[in-house]
């Protein structure tokens, strides 16, 4: 594989970890691409996963425009499951698959630094946004033909662990690396003009277009497509936003003469 090879960065969703047979299918994807000589970064959420836990330890929790509000409990659970758990099955699935994973999480070599996102009108605790990013770690792995699977999981300069978005450190790190692609998997078809109606899906947008929409999104959407202005003002060529609860969503949506969900392009 080449450092000429285009990168694609994907966000594998927690709610499409919810089955085996999408795991299994999501890594004979990747085995594909790597095939293709294209080169594959995989940055993980966990949110159902998180929230089975608190329910598990009693653990109250609510969400504020799409994040979760995070107190110091909340964020040692997010830590535990997304870098213990999570990370674990992902990369163990992937290498049992032939695919050569690795786990790194945003703390790693300070791949990501994060300050607390206080720019909200309401409080959400220990939650984060990256304000650094040193990929150099991500250029090794890709240059020796390795998968990067990366956890959100970040801290401060000082060490303080902050809960950040997933799709926040997607969009983050395929800006910094410049990637051809960002696939953001979730649990709908693409971005919708009338939610949830399956057929009012805009399979084209621009950014100018992403950014008029905001303000009308439902609350889960709206760190998706701010992930997106990031990503694209950022270095990266182009997103997709497709549904993850399908097999085979990463060749479907990069499939020639067609792709699925929504692109956004410049």
């Amino acid at each position: 594989m080449t450092k000429e090879a285009p990168i694609i960065v994907i966000k594998f969703g927690g709610n499409a970890m919810t089955s085996p047979d999408l795991f299994t299918s999501f890594a004979h994807d990747i085995k594909m691409l790597l095939e293709n000589d294209v080169r594959v970064v995989i940055v993980h959420g966990g949110g159902p996963q998180i929230s089975h836990m608190l329910n598990r330890l009693n653990i109250e929790s609510e969400f504020l425009g799409g994040l979760r509000v995070t107190t110091p409990e909340i964020a040692s659970v997010v830590a535990t499951v997304l870098t213990g758990e999570v990370q674990r099955s992902l990369v163990t699935a992937l290498n049992v698959n032939g695919v050569p994973a690795v786990g790194v999480s945003g703390e790693d070599s300070k791949l990501f630094t994060a300050t607390l996102l206080i720019e909200q009108e309401f409080d959400l605790g220990l939650v984060g946004k990256i304000a650094v990013i040193d990929p150099r770690i991500i250029s090794v792995l890709l240059e020796n033909a390795y998968v990067p699977v990366v956890s959100p999981v970040s801290s401060t300069e000082f060490g303080e662990s902050l809960n950040v978005n997933a799709d926040t450190v997607a969009g983050s790190l395929a800006g910094a690396i410049g990637a051809h692609r960002l696939i953001l998997m979730t649990d709908v078809d693409g971005v919708l003009a009338n939610y949830p109606d399956p057929k009012s899906l805009m399979s084209e947008l621009t950014v100018l277009q992403v950014e008029q929409l905001l303000p009308e999104v439902t609350e889960g959407m709206i760190p998706k497509l701010e992930c997106v202005l990031h990503a694209i003002a950022h270095g990266c060529e182009s997103v997709q936003i497709v549904n993850g609860s399908t097999k085979h969503a990463v060749m479907n949506a990069l499939a020639t003469g067609g792709h699925s969900g929504t692109v956004i392009t410049a």
